[in-house]
């Protein structure tokens, strides 16, 4: 049976640090985080992986407490929201450094079983869904959690995922208790919280996570297991820009790339286990981008914007390679020249140590 209301599908919005994932060239940098909402040993903790879905590391911060919900990162922190229980009664967002140390669950507690995060330069932003979904409030706080106002924009129905941009901040409104949990409808108002309209895009199916990027807005459709996309302004609604998705959860655009998480399993045969990622024009889903989550909810990328060179003279072409790559930076060209070990690098330009773009080319001068 689909585990719908209450289970913390929530979006996180990917601060990405200005920086771009080279498509299909494996030069970026940065990491992926993931709230495990499960209900086995996982379901306490935020996972990790790096941004091509390496190393995933299921249990990077252990929260303490159960149903991490939203997730969220600035480059220095990290941020999470906890529902503690299927009513929604937690009133928790947590922070840690984005290493996964200074761990404090409460950095802000009087939230209203809290969903969704958002972050731009000045404030946090979070989704008030309530018990059993009976909220109605989008809560903001300055960064350092003073300032806390759990009633910055009201009028909602049982919000659950905020996204923003520089102008606007969205949401998601799934709906209140004994109403349907497959209604809803995307909100938007300025980004001071004024001029509120709770139906910018109305009948939407159970709508969870949600994020901005560029011209258009991105939900994910918990009821019918696809991806949304609008234009800003609400029109160009193409409620299943994306399919196949298993009761889509937090989703989040970065480099070139939107990534959601499957909350249950195909089938709705228990709870799900992947995040799934595809190309921002919607071409080349991958539903099992990451495997072995626990219903994976939030997700957030924190993506590096500059690349260290790393010294590879005397190494052999193939090492050179994997370690040009694994900085940040990608192979340039490549010329060969006579030398006494064939095959091992004899200069490289840029010099070692040195601080480029992401993704920026090393060229390579080879014995042969």
């Amino acid at each position: 049976m689909r585990r719908v209301l209450g289970l913390g599908l929530i979006a996180a919005v990917v601060l990405a640090t200005g920086a771009a994932i080279a498509a299909g060239a494996g030069v970026a940098t940065g990491y992926i985080y993931w709230g495990n909402y499960g209900s086995n040993s996982d379901g306490t903790t935020i996972g990790r992986a790096g941004v091509g879905g390496s190393a995933a590391n299921q249990r990077f911060i252990s929260t303490g407490v159960a149903g991490p919900v939203g997730v969220v990162s600035n480059g220095q922190y990290l941020y999470w929201s906890n529902t503690l229980t299927e009513h929604n009664t937690g009133t928790n967002i947590g922070r840690a450094n984005l290493n996964g140390s200074g761990v404090n669950g409460a950095f802000i507690s009087t939230a209203v079983g809290p969903h969704g995060l958002a972050l731009d330069a000045h404030h946090i932003y979070w989704a008030n869904r309530g018990q059993d979904g009976t909220g109605t409030t989008i809560g903001r706080a300055n960064l350092d959690g003073t300032g806390v106002n759990d009633n910055f924009i009201t009028g909602g129905q049982g919000p659950w995922g905020v996204a923003i941009n520089g102008s606007y901040i969205f949401w998601t409104n799934r709906g209140t208790a004994g109403g349907s949990p497959c209604g809803g409808s995307i909100g938007r108002a300025n980004i001071d919280g004024s001029a509120a309209n709770q139906s910018l895009i109305p009948g939407v199916n159970g709508p969870t996570g949600i994020a901005v990027a560029g011209p258009y807005v991105y939900w994910a459709n918990g009821c019918a297991d696809t991806i949304g996309r609008a234009n800003l302004d609400g029109t160009g609604v193409n409620q299943s820009f994306i399919t196949g998705a298993s009761d889509p959860s937090g989703v989040t655009v970065a480099g070139g790339y939107i990534y959601w998480g499957n909350f249950a399993a195909p089938n709705s045969n228990g709870g799900g286990t992947t995040i799934g990622r595809a190309r921002i024009d919607g071409s080349g889903v991958n539903q099992t981008f990451l495997k072995g989550a626990s219903s994976p909810t939030g997700i957030a990328v924190s993506v590096a914007t500059s690349c260290t060179v790393p010294k590879v003279v005397g190494k052999s072409l193939a090492a050179a390679k994997r370690a040009i790559v694994a900085g940040g930076c990608s192979v340039g060209s490549v010329s060969r020249r006579h030398g006494r070990h064939s095959g091992r690098v004899l200069a490289q330009r840029p010099k070692p140590g040195t601080s480029e773009p992401t993704g920026a080319a090393v060229s390579l001068v080879v014995a042969r």
